[in-house]
């Protein structure tokens, strides 16, 4: 469905270790989109025990930024697994070494790895935690309740519901950005959740003319709002 509405696109696909086996990868490749899959000793035993064996072909890449140091591994052309011998990936190897700790990452993919591509393949790869993080986990925890609005209804309300939810998602990253105020108030809030209840509270007793004096009576934290008269207002 991807490729039918967007057949031109160039794209990137970046999966952790469950989608880094071979129909996946085949449907990816037939599909044409280039893709970076993370690949876990224990899911990928035969791969890691060919990438050993050929240790000596690897090619290496250093390169240090201040305090950090990031070091690269990586191998042409292997075998997926033992069953798809026909199924070739590029295998990547990476430590980041800082004072005190150490991470190890390891992804195939159809990228040609030099000592010019490995950062910015790296980089792809570990961009799935940042989206992860600040997007998905975001909408679950951070009081947009994603996962239960996704599962209202029995037709077109769920979509509804998940669109709505990922339109407010972004005005609020807008907002975050580029305006002030927000900033203030998400500053002044101890959570995003309280600051979502702070709102709604607010919605549910007082008349609001406009966001501006929503978001200034959260930040300065007093009274500068007119309570609802449920007999005359409109």
């Amino acid at each position: 469905k991807f490729r039918n509405e967007h057949p031109k696109l160039k794209v990137t696909v970046i999966e952790d270790g469950l989608s880094s086996n071979a129909p996946h990868i085949r449907k990816l490749m037939d599909l044409n989109c280039s893709f970076i899959l993370g690949a876990k000793p224990g899911d990928h035993k035969y791969l890691f025990e060919q990438a050993h064996l050929l240790a000596g072909e690897a090619k290496q890449h250093i390169i240090r930024e201040g305090q950090t140091v990031h070091i690269f591994r990586f191998w042409e052309d292997l075998p997926i697994n033992e069953s798809n011998q026909d199924l070739k990936v590029h295998f990547l190897e990476y430590w980041e070494s800082k004072p005190g700790k150490e991470q190890h990452f390891t992804w195939v993919t159809d990228k040609v790895l030099t000592e010019d591509t490995v950062y910015d393949v790296m980089r792809g790869g570990r961009a799935r935690w940042k989206i992860e993080n600040e997007t998905f986990n975001t909408l679950k925890n951070q009081g947009y309740q994603f996962e239960h609005n996704f599962g209202h209804g029995y037709k077109n309300l769920s979509v509804v519901f998940a669109l709505l939810t990922m339109l407010a998602f972004t005005v609020n990253q807008i907002q975050q950005c580029a305006c002030k105020v927000f900033q203030s108030v998400k500053d002044r809030a101890k959570s995003t959740k309280d600051l979502w209840e702070k709102m709604r509270t607010l919605f549910d007793l007082a008349y609001l003319p406009n966001w501006k004096t929503l978001f200034f009576t959260i930040a300065r934290g007093d009274a500068v709002i007119t309570l609802c008269d449920p007999i005359n207002s409109s």
